[in-house]
């Protein structure tokens, strides 16, 4: 059985809302910018993630900061 490279993937986290369901939207020759699929926020640069430990690491510190 060949062996499959592992392949490193990352996501992006909406900057208003902290959900993953962010996509490209518009603007590929002028410069890229994301829509979150949750709240519909625009934005240029969403944060991103290696893994999903370091986003639920960053999800509890947020989480935490808002109570």
């Amino acid at each position: 059985m060949p062996l499959v490279p592992s392949v490193l993937m990352s996501f992006r986290v909406c900057i208003a809302c902290h959900g993953i369901r962010v996509y490209p939207y518009v603007g590929f020759m002028t410069g890229q910018r994301f829509q979150c699929q949750d709240c519909l926020e625009l934005m240029v640069i969403p944060l991103e993630f290696e893994n999903e430990a370091d986003y639920k690491d960053y999800l509890s510190i947020v989480r935490g900061s808002e109570e």
